[in-house]
């Protein structure tokens, strides 16, 4: 398993806990389908295209900001950096942390 997918995994294991916690009291969970980038592994300077699908929320947040709940958005990568997706529903929140690494030519 490469270093990138590994990192993406150890990132996701909080929200795995939390949804299990909350199934276990009743609360229903929104799911986030899709979170990522395209292309994944970017330069610094590159343009990406930043996805994300979520079912069953109320609303969603990106960095704090009210979007649909599903979208894309392209986007400079100047720096490496992490982007946070809140999903609302109405017993429950989901968050997701996107980290993107960017890489120097």
């Amino acid at each position: 398993m490469n270093t990138r997918k590994y990192l993406k995994l150890l990132a996701m294991l909080p929200a795995i806990l939390l949804a299990t916690a909350l199934l276990s009291c009743g609360g229903v969970l929104p799911t986030v389908v899709k979170f990522d980038t395209r292309p994944q592994a970017p330069w610094v300077g590159d343009t990406v295209l930043l996805e994300w699908v979520v079912k069953g929320a109320d609303h969603v947040l990106i960095d704090g900001v009210n979007v649909a709940d599903s979208g894309n958005k392209w986007i400079v990568i100047d720096s490496s950096r992490d982007y946070i997706l809140v999903a609302h529903a109405p017993r429950a929140e989901y968050t997701k942390k996107l980290h993107i690494i960017a890489e120097h030519k």
